[in-house]
């Protein structure tokens, strides 16, 4: 079962009140990891804007300071996820409390948006970039007439010259070998021009020193989500915690839909304890 439980049985009371002390002081502890701060970067077009970010680094800290404090919990490490510009950075925990599984989750979602670098040389590579397109839509008007005068004097040898393009078309699929000659010739003409080849290789040159350029700077918002805002993909620090009854003892098997009211109340203040040593363990964790 899902904190907080619905029932308003001593049970579901009591781990429901323990469980908003952690709710709260999740909250409380990872504001400081996830404060936005200015930062300036450019966009595409040159202009340098001043954004806010975060630094995960300070998150993936705090998290390490709460795994050092949760004694006796399991812990699954740091996680991260990522759906296109959404990010999750994660940790999770678990303990056998008596007869009853408790889990739990705490997590930052946020979105990474990219940007260059505030350097003269992204506009350089941009001015570079935009010359070699300029110059190879050029050139490749000339290697475009060689080919095309290649290719069709080579249909004309082999009397293919009058077939329609789909004709064509069709006639090569069938005919590996002609394929493979017309490919030939094409790139004969093209190896006429080695400066078009520099130009590619210089592109592509330029194109991985832009990519270096980039950066990631990472929003979210210093708010609480629930699982299903999390699931929707809203920005904010999410937790959630789970208690199943386990059952079984050659098989064990842990059963999330038990009786909250046939907890007894030595069970409930045990678990209930538990997670108050939780919320106690984000309070040290706090930088």
């Amino acid at each position: 079962m899902r904190l907080p439980l619905k029932g308003t049985d001593y049970f579901s009371k009591k781990v429901n009140a323990a469980y908003e002390k952690i709710e709260a002081q999740f909250l409380d502890a990872i504001k400081p990891a996830i404060e936005m701060k200015k930062s300036h970067a450019m966009l595409g077009d040159g202009t340098v804007t001043q954004t806010d970010t975060f630094d995960p680094q300070n998150v993936q800290t705090f998290y390490q300071r709460l795994t050092n404090g949760m004694d006796g919990w399991l812990s699954g490490g740091m996680s991260k996820s990522a759906t296109e510009d959404l990010h999750r950075l994660f940790c999770q925990f678990n303990k056998d409390v008596g007869k009853y599984y408790v889990s739990g989750y705490f997590g930052i979602q946020f979105h990474a948006l990219p940007y260059y670098k505030v350097d003269k040389r992204v506009i350089e590579v941009q001015k570079e970039l935009a010359g070699i397109a300029d110059g190879a839509t050029a050139l490749y008007g000339g290697i475009r007439e060689k080919a095309d005068k290649a290719l069709s004097e080579e249909l004309e040898k082999r009397g293919l010259a009058s077939l329609e393009f789909n004709e064509l078309f069709t006639k090569m699929f069938e005919d590996e070998k002609l394929a493979d000659e017309l490919d030939r010739k094409a790139t004969a003409v093209e190896s006429q021009f080695p400066e078009f080849q520099k130009m590619g290789e210089k592109k592509r040159a330029l194109f991985i020193e832009l990519n270096d350029l980039m950066i990631e700077l990472y929003q979210t918002s210093a708010v609480p989500i629930d699982y299903n805002r999390l699931m929707q993909g809203e920005e904010g620090a999410c937790t959630y915690f789970d208690i199943e009854l386990i059952k079984g003892k050659k098989e064990i098997k842990r059963d999330p839909m038990f009786d909250a009211k046939k907890v007894t109340k030595q069970e409930g203040d045990r678990v209930a304890s538990e997670l108050e040593a939780v919320a106690k363990a984000l309070k040290k964790a706090k930088s």
